[in-house]
């Protein structure tokens, strides 16, 4: 990877994965010195690598003024689900009523059932995230298409923090093909009640959990 990116880029990158494959923890600090020899690169371009990932909500300040990764309370998934649902299930709703096309949505299902037993965390959080844009594509607004990313960093530390409620490899992969079957359908109501239930399910799983 830092071959074929700037060595800050792949930094974030490689910062990021571990984030979201859960090998660095909710609270653990980020310390310079320790990143910058352990990927045997210069302070400053750690310092610029993780004053990014402070920009996409993946690393924040802690009151001592430290970087660490994010702990996000059960408040705060609440609130992000309270963001989060009236948009998929508006995508939902529009992509029934109006028999929007659904092939990229199933092509990103494919490649998330296509991942190895053995993939990573951050892998099939990479594949779910892909997933979910691809819906929300689907219903053909572009502004929802340009409001809906934004949540997305926080989403994925969320499901980084949910590793626990699917502990076989597939297991996140089956939850999202009831979900593509449902949107295919033909039912607007028993689509959004399956979204409902989907959403519902990652909130009341992270509570459980904390």
């Amino acid at each position: 990877m830092l071959q074929t990116m700037s060595t800050r880029d792949a930094l974030v990158e490689a910062v990021r994965k571990q984030i979201l494959g859960g090998e660095l923890r909710p609270g653990e600090p980020l310390v310079e010195t320790a990143l910058a020899a352990t990927f045997g690169v210069a302070r400053p371009t750690v310092r610029s690598a993780l004053q990014e990932l402070v920009g996409r909500n993946l690393v924040q300040r802690s009151q001592g003024r430290s970087l660490i990764v994010p702990v996000l309370t059960e408040a705060d998934v609440r609130d992000l689900f309270f963001v989060r649902t009236p948009l998929e299930l508006a995508a939902v709703r529009e992509i029934v009523q109006r028999r929007r096309p659904l092939e990229r949505p199933g092509r990103r299902l494919a490649e998330m059932e296509a991942l190895p037993v053995d993939a990573g965390w951050a892998d099939r959080v990479e594949a779910h995230t892909a997933f979910h844009l691809a819906l929300v594509d689907a219903a053909g607004s572009a502004r929802l298409s340009r409001i809906y990313p934004a949540l997305q960093e926080e989403m994925q530390l969320c499901l980084a923090q949910l590793r626990p409620s699917y502990p076989r490899p597939h297991d996140l992969t089956e939850e999202h093909r009831l979900l593509l079957d449902a949107v295919r359908s033909g039912d607007a109501e028993h689509a959004c009640a399956q979204m409902e239930a989907h959403l519902r399910h990652a909130v009341e799983s992270f509570a459980t959990q904390h």
